[in-house]
């Protein structure tokens, strides 16, 4: 279902004052959720990190035909004591969003203006970690979505799959028999 921009979102795009933000989520088992501002946000009822300009990320690009692009995410001066815990994780699979919002301040206060956009989803794919002994990058390749479409479906189609997934069901009971089946199309039997 496609999402119509706010009246809020709206002027404050249309204003000559823009202040634009990413903001990126990676759902470790601990979620990593960091914004390109200082302070902390809330979106969704869950708190954002500010990064400043300690993120960044590749462009998040789209094409017209179906085909799965991904982007690369860095966070750098990072202190050393977090690697160990990106190490121990299986990282590989995450889930990891990409929001792109619009702010507005009042009295010394940043207030995100309506519900930001996400522009992309996809899952962690590498992690790349330099180190220099006293901070850390991390670099992550982050695949769409669509990559899924690209991976080969593992079923045979035999009556022992099918129950594998629905204990009980005898859609494919008599598929073996089928293999060695003569049958006769129109006409008379011999």
């Amino acid at each position: 279902m496609a999402r119509t921009l706010g009246t809020d979102f709206q002027n404050q795009l249309d204003s000559s004052q823009l202040e634009p933000f990413y903001a990126v989520s990676v759902e470790f088992t601990t979620p990593l959720r960091l914004w390109t501002g200082y302070n902390t946000i809330t979106i969704d009822d869950s708190f954002y990190f500010g990064s400043g300009n300690l993120l960044s990320m590749s462009q998040v690009s789209e094409t017209a035909d179906i085909r799965a692009t991904g982007l690369n995410i860095t966070l750098s001066g990072m202190q050393s004591s977090l690697i160990s815990s990106a190490l121990t994780e299986d990282v590989q699979g995450t889930v990891v969003k990409v929001y792109f919002g619009v702010l507005t301040t009042t009295s010394n206060e940043t207030v995100v203006v309506d519900t930001p956009y996400q522009i992309f989803e996809g899952f962690l794919d590498t992690m790349t970690i330099r180190e220099d002994g006293e901070t850390a990058e991390f670099t992550i390749t982050v695949e769409n979505k669509l990559i899924t479409l690209e991976k080969a479906i593992d079923r045979r189609y035999t009556d022992q799959d099918q129950k594998n997934l629905f204990a009980g069901d005898k859609g494919l009971e008599f598929i073996d028999d089928l293999q060695d089946k003569n049958v006769v199309w129109g006409g008379g039997s011999n």
